[in-house]
């Protein structure tokens, strides 16, 4: 299993995602949050991924 630092934007969306959480905001807003939070995860993947690789698209 490949291990490696969270980069900020992961860290940024998970935060944003628990404030609006605490802050009880609409259903339409953590959604979004939390889809933000699955797209940070996909893009630093994809960039652990192609860095390891070498591969730049």
């Amino acid at each position: 299993m490949l291990i490696y630092p969270v980069p900020v934007e992961v860290t940024q969306a998970r935060v944003q995602l628990v404030v609006d959480q605490t802050a009880k905001a609409e259903a339409r807003i953590i959604n979004e949050d939390v889809i933000d939070v699955f797209a940070a995860k996909n893009n630093a993947d994809r960039e652990a991924i192609e860095t390891l690789l070498d591969i730049r698209v």
